[in-house]
This record gives structure tokens, sequence and C-alpha cells, in this order.
């Protein structure tokens, strides 16, 4: 069992199971953020769990505490999004940090990881989801925002994932308002970025944040 889970942590194992391949996607999870507190397992064909890792988001340096979690799909990386051409990651696997993995945020989450086999496209850094309506109760916002990591153990993660020598992206997933949609599509994503830097943008989502512009 022991020499298994090395093989899967390190990548070393060339399995193209299924459940090879979320055993070692989970390994990889696991090996960075620890045990999930809760998994949320889907009974579809396509199978795209939801893994709910504890996290207090305030660094170690720091005082003081601010709980909440870390949100991982396990599955959708399964399949290359058929949208991919050129230097894109063909795979990806999604990311979202909550104050509490709720029925509706998660079911958000696994609607947003079936999306690119929907309609044949593709996510990858910087790419939005707008929709009718708010996802997510309590927020205004309408438009789902994909960015990368930049919480250390959440890149490492990143750069493990593989899959038949494809790498596997992490995105992880933002709410965004008319306004910041509206700055993004005139003078690129950069500008907003910056604002994100200055307004110290909470890691965990707040669905009552306002608009930045």
């Amino acid at each position: 069992m022991l020499s298994r889970l090395a093989k899967l942590v390190s990548g070393s194992s060339k399995s193209s199971h299924p459940a090879d391949l979320y055993q070692q996607r989970l390994a990889i999870y696991e090996r960075e953020l620890g045990e999930p507190e809760h998994t949320f397992t889907d009974g579809t064909e396509r199978r795209i769990d939801i893994h709910a890792f504890g996290r207090d988001f305030v660094p170690e340096c720091q005082e003081g505490s601010d709980e909440g979690y870390v949100l991982l799909t396990n599955g959708m990386s399964e399949q290359r999004m058929p949208g991919a051409h050129g230097d894109a990651k063909p795979r990806a696997e999604l990311m979202w940090y909550v104050r509490e993995p709720t029925p509706e945020i998660c079911a958000n989450l696994r609607w947003l990881a079936n999306l690119p086999f929907i309609d044949t496209t593709w996510f990858g850094f910087g790419h939005r989801v707008a929709l009718p309506i708010p996802p997510v109760a309590g927020t205004e916002f309408q438009t789902f925002l994909f960015l990368t990591p930049i919480i250390e153990p959440d890149k490492r993660i990143a750069e493990a994932l593989e899959i038949a020598d494809d790498p596997v992206e992490i995105l992880t997933v933002h709410l965004i308002s008319h306004q910041e949609l509206a700055l993004i599509k005139s003078e690129s994503l950069d500008p907003f970025l910056d604002l994100l830097d200055e307004n110290d943008y909470p890691p965990i989502f707040d669905p009552a944040r306002r608009s930045y512009v």
C-alpha cells in the first residue's frame, strides 16, 4: 500500500485507468492540503467529485485566523476540454476558496467543471462565464472569472498534475461585477488584477464584497 501511494504521489505510476488517475490526483491534493474534511461525490457517468479541505488562510507568520475551505474538483481533467487549442492546457481542475462548502456552491462548481464538455469549449486563465442571474445567494455578481493559484501549496498541486503527458491546469474560481467585467473587456485583465491588489481582495469568496469599479 505504501509503495503504491509513493508511486501515485511521485507521478511515476503510468496507469490510465480512471480509478487510478482519481487516486493519483487525490494523493497529490492530500500531500499539499492534508485529508479532505468532506468529499461530495458525483453519481453521474463523468463523475466529478468535490473535495473540501479545511484551511486557515492567515499566514503562519501573522496573528489571528481566517478559516475556510479549499474546494477542489477531482474528475474534470479525465477528459481533454474539446475547445482547447495551441499552447492552451487541454485539461483542468477547478478550485474555489469558500467560507463553507454549501450545496449551492458545490452545485455551481460541478456545473462549471462540466460546462466545457457541454458547450464544446475550454477554460483557461482570464476566461469568464457570464450568467443572466447571480448564481449564489447574497451576491449581485453574475460572472465567473478563472485565475490561477497564487498560494504556494495550490501552485505546487498545479505543477504536479499530469495525465497522458498533458499538464493539468488548476483554475481558481471568482465572481465579479458587471462593472469589473466591463473593465476587463475594455482595458484587459491586468488593470483589474491591479485593483484586486489595491483593495486587498480577500482569498475567501465573500458574496457581499463591493465592486472595485
